[in-house]
């Protein structure tokens, strides 16, 4: 190979990796980058800001293994920072390309638009260090192509955003194109120690021997979401009674008979707590114990009896915490594993969340929270991804029973409102990449589900332009709509009457033609658009049983009416907890 741009080096490098869209908004300092798109193999996708081309960006990398944004300095890069911040802290690999002003001009320090006015032309690069695993600032086209190999093996290594500021008069600099005949390797760069992995071996065995209830609890953080397969396998193999935190819901199969639901605690629909207090070993693989999904840290296993897994670390109690890969770790460890190994503890008092079904006495009742994510399970399918958002759809939806190959993207850390309409647009793209991906290669395409937002009314306010960009590039995507009125998650925790908790009435069934989608006469043949809006159970479930809501192509728009106060009363601790931090 001869020599190449350093815009079509950088993304022919994203294409390499899988991402094939790229999400953003166009500015001045980015126009120029974005002719060497289409050449490198990507698509480039308009979001209506760039906070939202942010979380698009986080879903379909979620989904695909690695994402990208383009945004420009300054204005663009700081609108997305709160996205790029999420990704960061539940270890999302999201790449951040800013473009920026020419070199010669930040060398200067001169006063450019998008500034400060105060002569810091870095400064937005500074914040940046915050929320990214690591940064190239591509100022020598002889760096360059190095230093964008280098910060794409920490993103896909550390599964964490990473940044790449390109002034604008780099683009066109032509740069060597060899190092693209060289993949990246995404494996971890811990070395490989036998002695430190049969140390940790004969550890964990020693403890699972002496264990007379242990437990596994799986949640998607700390780099652990792509091993998912192993995850699998271990429980599967080793027996061991098996529960996920909300946020990880999916990464264990729900058919693994010793899999026993999501750990809620006395909020779930078992109460976990009383099994898992008692364990006296709980190994812990990609744990988010934060507040929100702990309630308030109650159910967090005691810390004296956790093995925690990490993708770059296991730490065993009372010993120092030993850097290992688990992707290389975890199949040993279950090839390591016999039937004798552990005992078999009384696991009955978790009992069977599979049994639980809705308890609607009339079809003609109004639609309630307690029973609406029990009603949505007998109509999820295989392959499903259901995103749940960060409102009351992320508490109900935590206990959704999950065909085989399907799972959850919910939050355990971040919990930004808005976040999952535009996450469901970028999943959607990974989803419809697959299925477009087996077609061209002549394979089935039924192991490509459907992708289901479940959102409420104050989430989607927030980013609700983005439906635009779902219609734009007709993009597959099932969305149901909570309307309870208002901010109902707030609202129970303080000021269950006040003003603040409410929001303007939108006739939320309608909006997609609010934002180009084609009514029924004049709909696109290879894109339907339907919409409903249910009150009653007999209202939902004609529509689930309609045939041109359960076509996966096209948009389906549910808006769901929910009482302004209706929650399941369990959900009342989950506010009382919150509410105890306020002070």
């Amino acid at each position: 190979m001869g020599k190449i741009s350093l815009a079509q080096y950088l993304f022919t490098r994203l294409r390499q990796n899988r991402v094939k869209y790229m999400h953003g908004v166009p500015g001045d300092f980015t126009l120029k980058a974005l002719d060497y798109l289409k050449p490198a193999g990507l698509q480039w996708i308009n979001s209506c800001n760039e906070l939202n081309a942010g979380y698009a960006a986080d879903g379909y990398a979620r989904v695909n293994g690695m994402g990208a944004l383009f945004t420009t300095y300054g204005v663009g890069e700081l609108s997305a920072i709160n996205a790029i911040a999420g990704s960061f802290a539940e270890h999302v690999p999201v790449v951040s390309i800013v473009g920026t002003p020419q070199r010669q001009l930040q060398r200067q320090r001169l006063n450019v638009h998008h500034t400060l006015g105060d002569g810091r032309p870095r400064v937005f690069a500074e914040m940046a260090k915050h929320v990214t695993a690591a940064q190239a600032h591509l100022f020598d086209e002889n760096e360059a192509p190095e230093m964008i190999d280098e910060v794409l093996t920490t993103c896909l290594r550390n599964s964490q955003p990473v940044y790449i500021d390109l002034p604008c008069d780099m683009v066109a600099k032509e740069v060597p194109a060899s190092r693209l005949d060289v993949p990246l390797n995404g494996n971890s760069a811990i070395s490989k120690s036998v002695r430190t992995t049969e140390a940790l071996l004969t550890k964990i065995h020693q403890r699972l021997q002496n264990s007379k209830q242990p437990l596994l609890l799986i949640d998607s953080g700390h780099g652990v979401r792509g091993l998912s397969k192993d995850i699998n396998s271990f429980a599967e193999k080793s027996g061991i009674p098996t529960l996920a935190m909300p946020s990880g819901n999916g990464m264990v199969s729900h058919s693994l008979k010793n899999f026993y639901g999501v750990h809620s605690g006395p909020v779930g629909r078992i109460d976990t707590m009383p099994y898992v207090g008692a364990s006296d070993l709980v190994i812990s693989i990609g744990g988010m114990f934060s507040d929100t999904q702990t309630l308030g840290w109650q159910v967090v296993p005691d810390e004296n009896n956790m093995i925690v897994m990490h993708k770059d670390s296991i730490r065993i109690p009372g010993e120092p915490t030993a850097k290992i890969a688990l992707e290389r770790f975890l199949p040993a460890l279950t090839e390591s594993i016999t039937p004798d190994t552990w005992n078999r503890p009384d696991a009955t008092s978790l009992g069977n969340f599979r049994d639980f079904r809705p308890t609607i006495k009339d079809a003609n009742d109004h639609i309630d929270q307690e029973n609406f994510y029990l009603y949505l399970n007998e109509h999820l399918r295989q392959h499903d991804i259901v995103l749940l958002a960060n409102a009351t759809p992320i508490l109900g939806g935590r206990d959704l029973i999950l065909p085989e190959s399907s799972r959850t993207i919910a939050s355990g850390q971040w919990f930004s409102i808005g976040h999952m309409l535009p996450a469901a647009q970028g999943a959607a793209l990974a989803q419809w990449q697959s299925r477009k991906d087996a077609d061209r290669l002549n394979r089935s395409t039924t192991d490509v589900g459907r992708t289901i937002l479940l959102d409420g009314d104050g989430s989607f306010q927030a980013t609700a332009q983005e439906l635009s960009t779902v219609i734009r590039y007709r993009i597959p995507l099932t969305i149901f709509i909570v309307n309870n009125s208002g901010y109902a998650y707030e609202r129970h925790i303080h000021g269950l009457e006040e003003d603040y908790n409410n929001l303007a009435p939108w006739r939320y069934s309608e909006s997609p033609f609010w934002f180009g989608a084609r009514d029924k006469s004049q709909e696109w043949s290879d894109y339907p658009v339907s919409t409903a809006k249910v009150e009653t159970w007999s209202d939902l479930g004609h529509v689930l049983n309609n045939q041109r809501f359960t076509d996966p192509r096209g948009l389906k728009l549910i808006e769901v009416i929910i009482g302004k106060y209706d929650v399941p009363t369990k959900f009342e601790q989950v506010f009382k907890a919150a509410g105890e931090k306020l002070g």
